[in-house]
């Protein structure tokens, strides 16, 4: 993962089972869902923890379209424009390439995470065939996914998507994982 996700975006590991439920849901690894979505992603969680909402996936989904490029590369999340409830955080993540987090498997032959029951929860690498999801409707969702979405669609106004997780960020400190790689390197 990029280190864009630690510093700016408050990614967690381990990734909790929202975060783990839309990865899998899209068959994309963390790598390769591009910055603005993991931000869409975390604000999404944010606010639904904030409304004492459960967050899941499809109810997350609702919200944007996926346009996966080809060949399959990044995973973008598209605001479905006449129901989007959160702005873009930035308008261009420059130079989030250059610095990234890497998870080396020990274990050969490993090509996904693992549940403890041994089922799939999302790949290490990339993907050839991420989801594509276009105007999911509200048929398609549970119970407990459209109650989510109901209360979200009462906002009228798209809310702050950097804000939302800046103001997260001030409650909870973003480790310096950069720092402790170093350490790690160095003992």
């Amino acid at each position: 993962m990029y280190m864009c996700h630690f510093s700016q975006l408050h990614v967690l590991l381990p990734l909790d089972g929202f975060t783990m439920g839309v990865l899998c849901t899209l068959n994309v690894a963390p790598m390769q869902l591009h910055p603005n979505s993991w931000a869409y992603l975390q604000a999404f969680r944010i606010l639904c923890q904030s409304l004492y909402l459960e967050p899941t996936p499809y109810a997350f989904l609702y919200f944007y379209d996926t346009r996966p490029h080809r060949p399959a590369t990044w995973l973008s999340l598209i605001s479905r424009p006449s129901i989007s409830r959160l702005d873009a955080f930035s308008q261009s993540f420059k130079h989030f390439k250059d610095g990234y987090f890497k998870v080396v498997v020990k274990e050969g032959g490993k090509a996904h995470f693992l549940n403890a029951d041994g089922s799939t929860k999302f790949p290490f690498s990339w993907t050839g065939n991420p989801s594509w999801y276009k105007d999911m409707g509200m048929d398609e969702l549970s119970t407990a996914d459209k109650k989510v979405v109901e209360i979200l669609l009462k906002f009228v106004d798209k809310l702050p998507t950097e804000g939302l997780v800046r103001v997260y960020n001030l409650v909870h400190p973003i480790i310096d994982i950069e720092g402790i790689c170093l350490l790690l390197k160095l003992c």
